[in-house]
């Protein structure tokens, strides 16, 4: 038989996971306008000639084995007579479930070969290789999004169970 209070700590715990994906949600959906923003403002930055320092492809593992590939570039490039470092190739894509994939972006930037950077006029020290929106600056806000779908649906079955009982 349940009692009173054990329905109190069931309703409890409900409404801490759901705050908890709730605020997943928000923080991701918050990082992924941050991204979607820097991709779109960076179509409009200035440019400067840079130079591959760095060009490789990293392995890194999850939690259930599944392997994701990056292409680590590294650039130099100079604004302001500063000269500045930097490895974002585009915003929201830095990392892939095909090894064949990675290495190809790898491939397109050997160490030694001249690029054109685009950096934030603001802060020059934001720097993009391939300007612009790319289906990839809408994952994180898409992952967010759905964090806060899914804390709303949990969130009306609740309501609705319990106004049933």
């Amino acid at each position: 038989m349940e009692t009173q209070t054990s329905k109190g700590k069931g309703c409890l715990s409900s409404i801490f996971s759901m705050g908890i994906f709730l605020l997943v949600g928000l923080g991701l959906t918050y990082w992924g306008w941050n991204i979607l923003q820097d991709a779109r403002a960076s179509a409009a930055w200035p440019a400067a000639d840079g130079v591959v320092t760095r060009s490789e492809v990293t392995r890194s593992t999850d939690s259930d084995g599944g392997d994701s590939y990056s292409p680590e570039i590294t650039y130099t490039y100079t604004v302001n007579n500063e000269q500045l470092a930097n490895k974002t190739i585009k915003f929201g894509e830095n990392s892939y479930s095909s090894r064949k994939k990675a290495e190809g972006i790898a491939n397109s930037y050997p160490v030694g070969k001249n690029v054109t950077v685009y950096y934030d006029p603001q802060q020059p020290e934001k720097s993009v290789l391939e300007p612009g929106v790319s289906a990839g600056s809408y994952i994180v806000i898409g992952i967010g999004i759905f964090f806060i779908l899914i804390t709303l649906v949990a969130a009306l079955i609740s309501f609705f169970v319990r106004n049933r009982n």
